[in-house]
Order: structure tokens, then C-alpha cells, then sequence
């Protein structure tokens, strides 16, 4: 979510409709949503180039208020986009100067520059926060607070506070904040959705952030669906790929369903007192002869058809390597495969965790009929969660439906939960009554 094109005064100039799909692809990230500063120009070009390449491209906006707070405006469709562009067309000042705040190009999927939206874009408009939710809902969109965990243009950052009332849709958490904390500090209490954003200005941020969502299929409409929670759509968490390390054993883990495993088990065992933070993702899957094993490391080899290259066990040897560690991979034909990663715990260029939530939720939904035994341990606590069980408490309840992955979700938050007081505890008193 949240990516500007070369409209945005802030925008790289390759930031044109076909680069942009074109770095999504390769980013194996199935959708974007365009979010240009009060202007919507490039969105319908966004959206031919995505549906040329089968992709999905949301038309939005990104509203600066009077009070400098960003608002994403998520629209249904390029007709609504228009309105809105219109409405707010009207509530900026001034005109843009390009030697000051840059170019303002529009361009079509074939590359070609269309002209320039002559209206000062980087401004703000003569809307309130109020008022800008309200003309956002009025075209029919979703109101997220664009990267409230940020101070600059931020909604807390700005006002210092969430106006009682405001009738937000959602909040977007930035890839400053690990998602799983801005979701407990900003989404949880307002009871409403988190999503994580790029805010992606220059190609190469596509995918940076991601928000992973559970859909009938791949549409703009369904992805409303998902955050209003309605018809069994749901947002299912988010993060940084490649980054987090809760995404990195997603990665592994649905390498393994895609090798025809059957079953999966993930076992995070963090260990305070030796320093060290383990984690071993393990299937029954097809395997890999010692040369593919050998390859899989290699960043240029892949057998994915979702991008062209196979950062996912690569990227993460580099980063347990990067905090005192490594990685070792067994596998054999028709064994399965057994990946293990170590961490110095306490090092200071150890990724952090990320939303094991995630994990979880994501690998359920894509593949539900996958049996995941899982286990996070931190000193001598631990808790454990096994599909088996979820499925017989489920009594026929398929486990990505609502109340599959609703039970899935209060599992793992309530052993997070235990984990994190057990780390709060004073030291030597996590195994006292």
C-alpha cells in the first residue's frame, strides 16, 4: 500500500505508471495503491499498466489538512478518484513552483509524459481533518491515517492526540515502526485495522512495507471488503519483508507448502541467558538434491514464478550472519527441508523480531490444509499452538474462515502476551508462582 508516482513533487521521475508495476512484479507483491499528494493524475495509467500485467492497482490519494496531517483516501474506482481530485483541486492554494518543490508530471503506461498538474501539490488544502474524512467518505473511500507512528504529517504527530470521534477506517503503520508495535500503540486502541505502507517515492521501495490481506480474489473492491472485516475478508497483519524476521520465516515456511509439504513446524526459541535467538522452519516436503540446496542460497537462483530472483534464504543468512550467526539448510529428495537460522540475541545488528501473528494468519489462510505445529519460547517459557487443535475446537469450521483464523489470532496474541510479562518480570522470577 501507499505508493506515489512521478506526480508526487517528492516522486522520483521513473516513477511512471508501467516502472511501477513493473517493480511490483518483481517484488512479488500482488497489488499497490497509488497515493499521490492531493492530485490523483496517473491513476487511471496506473491502473491500465496494473491490469496489463494482471496486477491489482487501487486508486487512492494522499490528503494534506490544514493541520499538515496525511489521510490515505482509499477509492472504489477511477471515477471516484476523479471526483475527489476535482474537490480537492479546489482546496489548494497557490501554484506549484517546480525549481522549489519539483516536477508534477503526468504520464500514461506507455511512459510518456502527458503534461504537468500545475496546483501546489506539496501544499496543504484548506481542509480540516474533519473535513477531509468527510469528502473522503463522500466519494465512497476509506480513511487511514497515513504513517500515524510518524511525528512529521503523522495524525498523533501533528495534533498530539486522535480527535474523539473521528471516524477513521484504518491506520497505517510506516516501515520506521516494527508493525507489531504500531498495531498495539495505534490500531488496537481505537479498535481499528493496521496496515503497513512503502510510502514508496523511487522504485526500488515497492514491497518495502507490506500489508498481507485475506481475499475472495485479487480486486479493488475485495480490498475494501478486507478492511471494513466484512463477508470473511480481513486484514491479516503486515510488515517489512525481507527486514523482519517474522517475515523471513513466512518466506521459508511457504517455500515448503509450495514444495508439497504437509506439514510444517516452526519452532523461535529465544534464549537471554546464552544470547542467542534460534529459529528452525521445518517440512515434509519434496526436498532438494545437495546442488539445488547448494543454489538455494545463491540471490540469482529461484523456482518461484512470483519474482525473478530468490532473496528468501540468501537475505536471510546475510542477516544472521550480520548479527554474530548463520544458517545451515538439510534437505534430501523426498526428506523435506530443515532450515536453521542463529542470532546473537542481544546483537546490535539483529533484525528484529516482527509480528509472529503474521506468520501465523498469512500461512493459514494461503494454505489451510497445511497441519503447522508451532512454538516461540523466550528463557524458560514457552507456548505452543498446533492446527490439529484449532481444527477440532473449529468442529468442521473450515480454519481460514472467520472463526478459524479470529481463533488463530486470540492463540497467538495470548501467547505473545504471556511472553512479553514473562520478559517484563523482574530477572530470576519467571518460573515463581
Amino acid at each position: 500500500m501507499h505508493v506515489h508516482t512521478c506526480l508526487s513533487p517528492c516522486g522520483a521521475l521513473d516513477m511512471h505508471p508501467s516502472a511501477i508495476v513493473r517493480a511490483a512484479a518483481e517484488a512479488g507483491v500482488d497489488g499497490i495503491v497509488i497515493c499521490d499528494h492531493n492530485a490523483a493524475d496517473n491513476v487511471a495509467a496506473v491502473g491500465r499498466a496494473a491490469r496489463a500485467a494482471g496486477c491489482v492497482a487501487v486508486a487512492g490519494m494522499e490528503i494534506t489538512t490544514e493541520e499538515e496531517v496525511h489521510l490515505v483516501a482509499l477509492l472504489p474506482d477511477e471515477t471516484a478518484a476523479g471526483a475527489l481530485h476535482a474537490r480537492v483541486a479546489a482546496a489548494l492554494p497557490g501554484r506549484n513552483e517546480p525549481a522549489a518543490f519539483g516536477e508534477q508530471v503526468i504520464a500514461n503506461e506507455d511512459a510518456e509524459v502527458l503534461g504537468f498538474n500545475p496546483s501546489l501539490l506539496a501544499g496543504a488544502t484548506s481542509w480540516s481533518v474533519g473535513r477531509a474524512t468527510e469528502e473522503i467518505h463522500r466519494a465512497g473511500g476509506l480513511v487511514i491515517a497515513a504513517h500515524v507512528d510518524r511525528e512529521r504529517f503523522g495524525l498523533v504527530g501533528q495534533l498530539g492526540f486522535v480527535p474523539p470521534g473521528l471516524p477513521l477506517d484504518a491506520v497505517e503503520v510506516s516501515c520506521a515502526t516494527p508493525y507489531d508495535a504500531g498495531r498495539r500503540r495505534y490500531a488496537e486502541p481505537l479498535r481499528l485495522p493496521a496496515v503497513a505502507g512503502s510510502d514508496a517515492h523511487d522504485p526500488a521501495a515497492i514491497g518495502r512495507g507490506l500489508t498481507y490481506l485475506h481475499l475472495d480474489h485479487a480486486a479493488p473492491a475485495e480490498v475494501h471488503r478486507a478492511i471494513r472485516a466484512e463477508g470473511g475478508r480481513e486484514v491479516l497483519g503486515g510488515g517489512r519483508p525481507m527486514e523482519d524476521l517474522a517475515l523471513h520465516i513466512l518466506d521459508i515456511a511457504r517455500n515448503g507448502a509450495e514444495a508439497g509439504a504437509t506439514r510444517i513446524d516452526i519452532r523461535v526459541d529465544e534464549d537471554p541467558a546464552a544470547d542467542v535467538i534460534r529459529i528452525v522452519v521445518a517440512d515434509n516436503g519434496r526436498g532438494m538434491d545437495p546442488a539445488t540446496a547448494a543454489l538455494a542460497l545463491d540471490p540469482f537462483f529461484t523456482t518461484r514464478q512470483t519474482r525473478v530472483v530468490g532473496l528468501g534464504l540468501p537475505l536471510l543468512r546475510q542477516a544472521a550472519e550480520a548479527a554474530g550467526g548463520g544458517l545451515t539448510v538439510t534437505s534430501a529428495p523426498g526428506a523435506g527441508t530443515r532450515v536453521e537460522a542463529v542470532f546473537g540475541l542481544g546483537h546490535l545488528d539483529r533484525a528484529p523480531l516482527g509480528d509472529l501473528e503474521t506468520t501465523v494468519l498469512v500461512l493459514m489462510a494461503s494454505h489451510p490444509d497445511i497441519d503447522l505445529a508451532w512454538t516461540h519460547r523466550r528463557g524458560r517459557r514457552d507456548y505452543s499452538l498446533a492446527t490439529a487443535d484449532v481444527r477440532a475446537a473449529l468442529d468442521g469450521a473450515p480454519l481460514a474462515s472467520p472463526a478459524g483464523l479470529a481463533l488463530l489470532r486470540a492463540a497467538v496474541r495470548s501467547g505473545e502476551r504471556a511472553l512479553a510479562d514473562t520478559a517484563d518480570s523482574p530477572a530470576g522470577t519467571e518460573d515463581q508462582p
